[in-house]
């Protein structure tokens, strides 16, 4: 989507989740996982997605086993833990809850890779500098931590530290990357503070030079997705949320709302195939 402003970008993340955080949808939480699941494989390639994918279908099996042991409610009792009901119904509220949750980290990683730090920085500069420092610092300095503890990891492992597997041993590494990270976070958040101090920042009104101004299709993909989103929700808010107890049974306009969702999902999966294709198919002419 490389074609289009950030903010457009932005809104077609927010608008899957919004409809993701909101419905209590086991449709809709499917359809938003899958989608953000193809949406990941054609920006950033299979590898990542097969990582994000394998770690949501994580969640949504510990949540799908977890929640039956401590909610009974539901009338299709599959077995007995400890005499008491292990039902069919508890067992998908605990799938649509990790299908949630699973669908909103796998959109949040899609951001990641729609929108950087300086886009970021830029769509929010104008209202809030402050939020828009945070947000974008925050973007960043997840992925160096990540990257900062491997090395440290591999530094330690190299010069022959903590290479027993013994619990306390795996404990005194965990523990010993955990400090070093920690301590070079704090001496690169004091550099960022003389430097940004240094600059000025915060002390005069900021100025923007923004080259991505919105375009007019731009303006037709945004009011679409607000569109969508806005359907979508009242949909799911008319009787379009799944009823769990007592018994699993589809809302009135449940498909209606999941079909909705979908058409929004499919619209930056349209988007980045092609632009896939383009870069895979069209050569360079001399």
């Amino acid at each position: 989507m490389r074609g289009f402003a950030p903010l457009s970008r932005l809104a077609a993340v927010i608008g899957a989740l919004m409809v993701i955080m909101f419905s209590r949808s086991l449709s809709a939480a499917c359809a938003g996982f899958i989608a953000g699941l193809i949406c990941l494989l054609l920006n950033e390639g299979g590898r990542r997605a097969i990582k994000a994918g394998a770690a949501g279908l994580a969640v949504c099996a510990a949540t799908a086993i977890i929640d039956p042991l401590f909610s009974h409610r539901g009338m299709t009792i599959l077995l007995f833990v400890n005499d008491r009901p292990y039902t069919l119904e508890s067992m998908l509220y605990g799938l649509e809850l990790g299908l949630s949750l699973s669908g909103a980290g796998v959109w949040l990683t899609v951001l990641r890779g729609l929108v950087n730090e300086r886009e970021m920085l830029g769509i929010f500069g104008r209202f809030s500098p402050k939020l828009a420092m945070t947000i974008s610092m925050t973007l960043g300095f997840i992925p160096r931590l990540i990257r900062k503890s491997r090395r440290i990891r591999e530094a330690q492992r190299g010069a022959g530290l903590f290479s027993g597997d013994s619990p306390s041993g795996r404990l005194e590494e965990v523990s010993a990357v955990f400090t070093a990270c920690m301590a070079w976070s704090a001496e690169a958040a004091a550099g960022a503070a003389q430097s940004m101090n240094a600059r000025g920042f915060g002390t005069h009104r900021v100025t923007f030079s923004d080259r991505r101004t919105l375009r007019l299709k731009d303006y037709l993909f945004i009011s679409i997705v607000l569109l969508l989103t806005i359907s979508g929700l009242v949909l799911s808010a008319l009787g379009g949320a799944t009823e769990f107890f007592p018994r699993v049974s589809f809302g009135r306009y449940e498909m209606a709302m999941a079909a909705v969702y979908m058409a929004e999902c499919i619209l930056p999966i349209i988007i980045l195939a092609k632009e896939r294709l383009r870069w895979t198919l069209c050569t360079a002419r001399g």
